[in-house]
């Protein structure tokens, strides 16, 4: 089950995390969950580098415009969102950088999901949330949901009709895949499942002699079997299921099937397993939130022995 009572929407209020906003705040509403807007600045005063004596004494009260410019923001994006329904936490911090700081957030008020965007402002009052956000999706204890926009594009309303699902049938499948049925009901969308069989690893004057099929029995029809059995645990009718299997390196298949299949959405497992059967790893997920044309949600699942 996909639980949702707290969200963290990390914003530096750039076209991207209004975007990411726009998420937030329809989970918020799916979910009845608070939802908490958090803003960082930078805490110049804790640069190690920076001396003591160079802090000015009017510091604290710089700092003290910027929340109250930022809590002004806050409120704006809460009136333009049409939030003003829901039961909003305003906070704003400060640290040297913001993905720890968002993180820490996230862990102290118990956040069950993280929605932010995937790029930001440069400057002394905006973080760039190109890295920040892959941090916060490698350390954050909870399901972070990525969002990509354009520079200076506010993203359009999200709609979520199909979601892939991307599985590599290990013992976070099954989790992942009730996960994904919760999140489905609540935005009515189809679910695409979806298993990459990858090439076997083999030293360079073997590429090409051996592959993944020589050594396990038709692995494509065996993952199709599988997907079907899976799909077949849907307890809702009303979410419409369809297996997907395909060949090739994974972050690249999920990216052009994504693509293909016009999803809106991509949710994927934060961990999976080492060796050659697996693919859903951390510099899978990582790639995926890079080059995905869609929102990502990285989902922090407990795995269990699927019935396989």
């Amino acid at each position: 089950m996909f639980t949702v009572n707290t969200i963290v929407h990390p914003t530096d209020f750039s076209p991207s995390a209004k975007g990411a906003f726009a998420h937030a705040v329809r989970m918020a509403r799916r979910h009845d969950a608070q939802l908490h807007l958090l803003n960082v600045a930078p805490s110049l005063g804790e640069d190690p580098v920076r001396s003591a004596f160079s802090v000015g004494a009017g510091e604290d009260s710089m700092f003290k415009e910027m929340e109250d410019r930022a809590r002004d923001l806050m409120e704006a994006l809460v009136e333009e969102g049409r939030a003003t329904d829901l039961d909003i936490e305003l906070a704003h911090d400060r640290g040297i950088a913001p993905g720890p700081v968002i993180i820490d957030y996230a862990e102290d008020h118990e956040a069950d999901l993280i929605v932010m965007g995937t790029h930001g402002r440069r400057g002394v009052k905006r973080f760039v949330l190109g890295s920040v956000t892959e941090e916060v999706v490698r350390q954050a204890s909870c399901s972070v949901m990525t969002v990509r926009s354009e520079a200076d594009v506010v993203p359009p309303p999200p709609v979520i009709d199909h979601m892939l699902v991307p599985v590599d049938l290990s013992e976070y499948t099954v989790p992942l895949f009730h996960a994904a049925l919760n999140v489905a009901s609540t935005y009515s969308a189809q679910v695409d499942l979806l298993h990459v069989v990858e090439p076997l690893p083999m030293p360079a004057p073997l590429v090409g002699a051996v592959t993944i099929h020589d050594l396990v029995p038709d692995p494509t029809d065996r993952a199709k079997e599988q997907l079907v059995r899976l799909a077949e645990t849907a307890s809702d009718d009303a979410v419409s299921v369809t297996s997907h299997v395909e060949e090739g390196h994974a972050a690249a298949v999920i990216v052009e099937q994504a693509q293909a299949l016009e999803s809106d959405l991509i949710m994927i497992a934060s961990h999976g397993l080492s060796g050659l059967e697996s693919f859903l790893l951390g510099s899978v997920t990582a790639r995926v939130v890079r080059r995905a044309p869609c929102p990502v949600l990285v989902a922090r699942v407990t795995p269990e022995s699927s019935d396989d």
